[in-house]
């Protein structure tokens, strides 16, 4: 998909950036041997810490767990792995014993580090909803039914983005670092935030409901539980999740 290979190429120069400032020890190598190191490790080290990202997202949906508690604790798990790859690849892909120790906390708290800032980082570079809506998953757009006549259109700024949406917006979803903006019976995707697309909805009043979702107050038909979870039904069929972070601002509003 799309936003891996942006991703993949947006660790391969930070790899390269590591690799020529040669930082930990590694100054000393060969520069073209420190570069494939660097990069080598910063790839595998993504692949290692984003599913665990993507892990930290659900956990923080299940449990209302804190958001920087789960990532701290995401970066904790995620270098473990990562440090015995290094680890064994600095032995000479062999079990060294004399390297399990403080050699090996060291190396530990190096990649804990490393992988902690990377995440900041892509977080300042694309923004906090980019990262959560991975963690949803990519979402196929739904199957709904024209119900447009219910809805006045309401012209928005973010309509000037758009080519050619005539009907009012209903809801906008984030979907990798996309946001698909959603119509009553059309949705179109646009490559921004979530919270740069919120701010372009005036006068269109809404709310942001889940960490990937902003609704539009007017479209709401109805909602539903299904266990412990919430959904705002919408004109057209659309449903969209409700964090519980957001139910009690929802029924303070007089939404729901």
């Amino acid at each position: 998909m799309r936003w891996i290979a942006v991703e993949l190429l947006v660790m391969a120069l930070i790899g390269l950036v590591f690799g020529f400032l040669g930082p930990f020890g590694t100054y000393g190598m060969p520069v073209a041997l420190r570069l494939a190191y660097w990069v080598g490790f910063i790839i595998i080290g993504y692949a290692i810490f984003r599913p665990v990202s993507i892990s930290a997202g659900w956990l923080r949906e299940t449990i209302a767990m804190p958001f920087w508690t789960a990532e701290l604790l995401a970066t904790a798990i995620a270098a473990l792995p990562l440090t015995f790859l290094i680890g064994f690849a600095m032995s000479g892909m062999r079990f060294d014993p004399s390297f399990w120790g403080d050699r090996f906390l060291i190396l530990y708290l190096q990649c804990a580090v490393i992988g902690f800032g990377i995440f900041l980082f892509m977080r300042l570079l694309f923004g906090p909803d980019g990262s959560s809506a991975e963690s949803e998953g990519v979402q196929e757009p739904p199957q709904i039914v024209s119900d447009s006549a219910k809805i006045a259109p309401v012209q928005t700024k973010l309509h000037d983005r758009l080519s050619g949406f005539p009907d009012s917006i209903i809801a906008l979803g984030v979907e990798d670092h996309y946001v698909r903006v959603h119509g009553p019976d059309r949705a179109e995707m646009l490559l921004m935030r979530l919270s740069d697309a919120i701010r372009e909805m005036e006068p269109l009043e809404g709310m942001q409901v889940h960490r990937s979702w902003w609704v539009a107050r007017d479209a709401i038909v109805t909602s539903k539980r299904e266990g412990r979870n919430l959904r705002l039904v919408l004109f057209g069929g659309l449903e969209v999740p409700v964090s519980r972070a957001y139910v009690t601002k929802l029924k303070q509003s007089g939404w729901i």
